[in-house]
């Protein structure tokens, strides 16, 4: 029987079948819930411990082979270059420790879940969030002061402001919600980032024609599953166009799985040319052996700009072939979905039917700095431009002209490029 609430029961099976290293959907069958509820549950309840070794000033930092404060008192305590090594597995499912083989002696620090831990967070949070308002005027005060110019004049996200003001947001974003409905500050519902809305899709009546079939051929969607199932390791980008006003200007976007990494190029016309144009000043810009690492899988979709994969994984000069194209199934965009749902921050900088004419290859480059450095749940409350770095090193994102934002800087208003209104 199905509860709203997961039970102390249930949580000690949800511990125990991560420790013995069960999926989130065979937990998630075995207490009959979702997997995205056993998910979120490890999320919100997991706990930190920090590696700690008696007697010695080791520290784990990324800088550590190249800094001169390594293995110091002053590394991590001290040193402003310090930032902690993380365990990539963390990013991804089951994101805790439990039942990982090698956490015995790994120096990294550690996620875990406990059952009883979790219980009682859970429990002392909804007693908490069912007491009504639990903030003084002075604290009502100081969250408008700071939050509202973020969120009405930057459009940041509340994941974006949550992870930045943590001291100030100490509540739940559930409980956020719930003060902004009853009207505790001054914004309203109005101004929080708009919602994703999806237009029906629209029944194509023409047939691709032969030569667009034979394009496709061996770069299909399933030919992609069958490619990435021996190389499970490689590097997914996903590519796809949008559009400012008809017959302007056009937005190229690359979107690095993963990472949620997201490139912007703007281009002249919706063109086979012009994206040729854009993958030869990237193999130029970062050269062929970066590009064939870092670009091995391109998934896009049937748009005819992409009809020309030759010109877009092989080096003219010399004939080599540095990348695979593959295409989605026809009128099947979700199989690219993360880019699909990273254009909602371009859109909210540059809404539906705005003209990109008077943009350049410079403003774009400033809109995907602030995007990138956009924190995600998705990326664990981290940004894509931190992620990242574990697959293309900072010189190579500097030749991108992409930097880093502050977080309270973001800004993802249609002020970032005022030129760009229409």
């Amino acid at each position: 029987m199905k509860q709203k609430h997961l039970s102390l029961d249930e949580r000690e099976i949800i511990e125990e079948m991560l420790k013995n290293n069960f999926n989130l959907t065979q937990i998630g069958e075995k207490i009959g819930k979702h997997r995205t509820t056993i998910s979120k549950e490890i999320l919100n309840h997991r706990f930190k411990k920090d590696y700690f070794q008696y007697n010695t000033y080791f520290a784990n930092c990324i800088h550590t082979d190249n800094c001169e404060n390594a293995g110091t008192k002053w590394c991590k305590h001290s040193c402003k270059n310090y930032k902690e090594k993380e365990c990539i597995l963390l990013n991804n499912p089951p994101y805790v420790c439990n039942g990982c083989s090698k956490k015995i002696g790994c120096r990294l620090s550690k996620y875990y879940y406990r059952a009883k831990d979790a219980n009682n967070e859970y429990l002392s949070f909804r007693s908490e969030s069912r007491q009504g308002i639990r903030l003084s005027k002075d604290e009502i005060y100081e969250i408008n002061n700071i939050i509202t110019p973020l969120i009405k004049d930057k459009n940041q996200s509340i994941n974006h402001v949550f992870i930045n003001h943590p001291d100030l947001l100490y509540f739940s974003k559930t409980t956020f919600y719930t003060y902004a409905n009853n009207n505790v500050f001054s914004f309203r519902n109005i101004d929080l980032p708009r919602k994703v809305k999806y237009k029906p899709r629209k029944d194509n009546e023409k047939r691709r024609s032969r030569a667009e079939a034979m394009i496709r051929m061996g770069r299909t969607y399933k030919d992609f599953l069958d490619y990435i199932s021996l190389h499970p390791e490689a590097s997914i980008v996903e590519m796809d166009t949008v559009e400012g006003v008809k017959g302007g200007k056009v937005f190229l976007t690359l979107l690095f799985r993963q990472y949620n990494f997201m490139l912007i190029f703007v281009m002249n016309h919706q063109t086979m040319e012009e994206v040729e144009k854009v993958f030869v000043n990237i193999r130029k810009t970062i050269g062929n052996d970066e590009f064939k690492r870092i670009f091995e899988v391109i998934l896009t979709d049937n748009g005819k700009e992409f009809f020309n994969p030759i010109s877009i994984e092989t080096d003219y000069t010399t004939g080599e072939i540095l990348s695979h194209v593959f295409y989605c199934d026809p009128s099947a965009s979700y199989q690219k979905g993360c880019i699909e749902r990273n254009h909602e921050y371009i859109r909210y900088v540059l809404p539906k039917k705005s003209s990109f004419n008077n943009l350049t290859q410079d403003d774009c480059d400033l809109l995907a700095s602030h995007i990138n450095s956009t924190y995600r749940v998705i990326l664990n409350n981290k940004t894509p431009y931190e992620v990242v770095q574990s697959l293309i090193s900072i010189d190579i994102i500097d030749k991108f002209n992409i930097s880093y934002i502050k977080p309270d800087d973001v800004n993802l208003s249609p002020s970032l490029l005022k030129k760009g209104k229409k």
